[in-house]
């Protein structure tokens, strides 16, 4: 029996197990490197705390020219109002004044109103009255005389009567004491 040397490596390939490589080692950071990194980290952390510091007093200073300026507008809009109530207050006075001088006036103008009604009322009825009776023949008895005729139209506060004549008359239903 021979066996090759390829066999005998094959053999002892399996049978023996293999190194294990050695895992190198960290080389450990001195003392020098470790002060270094500090710095490095401790410089970054300054320029990013700089421009921070600058954007928070850029804000402030920002936000001051604001506050200045509301202040302001808050004083002019302080006179406005000061003014605006020294108005009103002119005003009210003056309402008080002309309610005195109207007040004398108030019951003529209600005798008048009701005197309105009554005479909107009558005319009202009449108006009723007439408005079932388009078209035939009436008499009305008006405080000028009697008008006989045809009516031919009622409007909101007038009668239209054609006489016999064929003369077409208007005739305020104020004036109308009768419809026959």
């Amino acid at each position: 029996m021979t066996v090759s040397l390829r066999q005998i490596l094959l053999v002892k390939s399996n049978c023996v197990p293999a190194r294990k490589k050695a895992v190198p080692r960290k080389k450990r950071p001195t003392l020098s490197d470790i002060v270094s990194r500090l710095r490095h980290r401790l410089l970054r952390l300054f320029t990013i705390l700089s421009r921070r510091i600058r954007r928070i007093s850029r804000d402030v200073s920002r936000l001051a020219g604001q506050v200045n300026a509301v202040s302001a507008q808050e004083k002019q809009l302080a006179a406005q109002l000061a003014q605006t109530n020294q108005s009103l207050n002119g005003l009210s006075g003056q309402v008080s004044a002309l309610a005195a001088r109207t007040e004398p006036f108030a019951a003529q103008i209600a005798d008048l109103q009701a005197e309105v009604e009554s005479l909107y009322a009558t005319s009202r009825a009449v108006r009723t009255v007439l408005q079932g009776r388009v078209g035939t023949t009436v008499s009305l008895d008006t405080n000028a005389g009697s008008i006989s005729g045809t009516l031919t139209a009622v409007g909101d506060d007038f009668a239209q009567i054609q006489e016999p004549t064929g003369d077409i008359v208007l005739i305020p239903l104020a004036n109308v004491n009768s419809v026959t």
